[in-house]
């Protein structure tokens, strides 16, 4: 069952097997197996259980029910977005279905520097193989390719660079491209829809607008967790909700994990709590077509350019770590990036259906920091180094010389 905290009798104590901390890919995954193992398993989400139903296409009703601080989350110095979903599904909410395998070069490189021993290369590749059967990945058609897609096509094209279509899990998608604001259409294979449903089948509970506060540790072993139930509207705590469990696994993204760690003074013997944090920044670049494009219609993201994605030389001074996809916002947060003000940012707007946008994302190597910000709060700290910075620069211009 999957029940929302904030209308249960609070204060409320429960008792698992298996806590998990996180519903997205992550922590769906884990209540899967964990069910199927037949473990009693409770599942704690910050964020609210939305259905298809639930989804109005509109940007202003959704972004704050699907991201975190509304969409509005940066770090602290607010020099950068830090983009994260929240809702019984976590990201895949409201992500727009890209589904990429980890290239065994960095798949090589976690084996040595992370000591995988018991995870080897082709243990990857039947694990991945399980999971795009389950979430019925497969390439999108050329056909269904939106003309925004083709400009990145033709462009690659007329350079000579790489390029190529993109793996999704969508099924009965009609292109309506409100993909980031949450399917309408129940179109998208995620980790809701497809994963934690089969769990809560077998008797999972998640307990939705519940934001874990900390992992209760008594003489060197987890007991449980420790969270609060949270108005679904102005996220403020109402009560405390404690569930009693011998295992707990942490789901809770890149800035929710080391924060909720830190928190919990769960001892770091290496140091690396919270100081590890990557976010792949991007850097965008528009173009104001002759003829409309209409970005914002079709499948989104189902070309792409590795033309500079080589991660086999990352250590060369040269690009190599940046992979571009179109990208595209709707009208208001279009608005919130275009310069100017008044007549001209209206004369912008009113190009709207001509813009076309490109984007470029890099593997970074800069390692930003995650703490706690109050019970429920994270801070974050991230800003480039200079070779980073580089990368990026070069993405700004090849994304401009492929737009031209």
């Amino acid at each position: 069952m999957i029940y929302d905290a904030s209308t249960l009798s609070l204060p409320l104590r429960l008792e698992a097997d298996l806590c998990i901390v996180g519903s997205g890919p992550g922590g769906a995954m884990v209540a899967r197996e964990a069910v199927a193992s037949g473990l009693r398993v409770i599942v704690l989400e910050a964020g609210a259980y939305l259905t298809p139903g639930d989804m109005t296409q509109r940007e202003e009703e959704m972004f704050p029910q699907l991201f975190w601080e509304g969409g509005g989350r940066t770090t602290r110095d607010r020099a950068v977005k830090i983009h994260q979903g929240k809702g019984v599904g976590g990201s895949s909410l409201h992500n727009l279905n890209l589904c990429k395998r980890i290239p065994e070069t960095i798949l090589s490189e976690w084996a040595r520097d992370r000591s995988l021993s018991a995870l080897k290369l082709h243990h990857w590749a039947r694990l991945y193989e399980e999971v795009e059967t389950l979430l019925q990945v497969s390439a999108v058609s050329p056909s269904r390719w939106s003309q925004h897609n083709l400009l990145l096509q033709r462009g690659c094209e007329a350079l000579g660079w790489r390029g190529g279509g993109l793996h999704h899990n969508r099924t009965g998608c009609i292109g309506s491209g409100f993909c980031e604001v949450g399917c309408a259409y129940d179109a998208k294979n995620n980790a809701l829809k497809v994963v934690l449903s089969s769990a809560v089948e077998g008797g999972c509970q998640v307990l939705s607008s519940c934001q874990a506060t900390r992992v209760e540790v008594r003489d060197g072993a987890v007991v449980g967790v420790t969270a609060q139930a949270l108005h679904t509207g102005t996220q403020r705590a109402l009560g405390e909700v404690h569930v009693s469990a011998p295992a707990v696994a942490l789901c809770a993204s890149a800035t929710g994990t080391p924060a909720l760690l830190q928190r919990s003074g769960i001892p770091d013997p290496s140091g690396q709590t919270g100081r590890s944090l990557r976010i792949h920044p991007a850097v965008l670049a528009a173009g104001d077509f002759d003829e409309p494009v209409h970005a914002w219609r079709g499948i989104p993201q189902t070309y792409e350019c590795t033309e500079f994605l080589r991660f086999e030389h990352e250590e060369r001074e040269e690009p190599g770590r940046l992979w571009i996809v179109p990208a595209f916002a709707h009208p208001v947060g279009t608005a919130t990036m275009l310069p100017g003000m008044a007549g001209d940012h209206g004369e912008l707007m009113r190009r709207y259906p001509n813009l076309g946008v490109f984007t470029a994302m890099l593997h970074d190597h800069t390692r930003g920091r995650v703490q706690p910000r109050g019970d429920l709060g994270v801070g974050i700290d991230y800003w480039p180094d200079a070779a980073d910075r580089a990368q990026l620069a070069y993405g700004i211009w090849a994304c401009a010389r492929l737009l031209f």
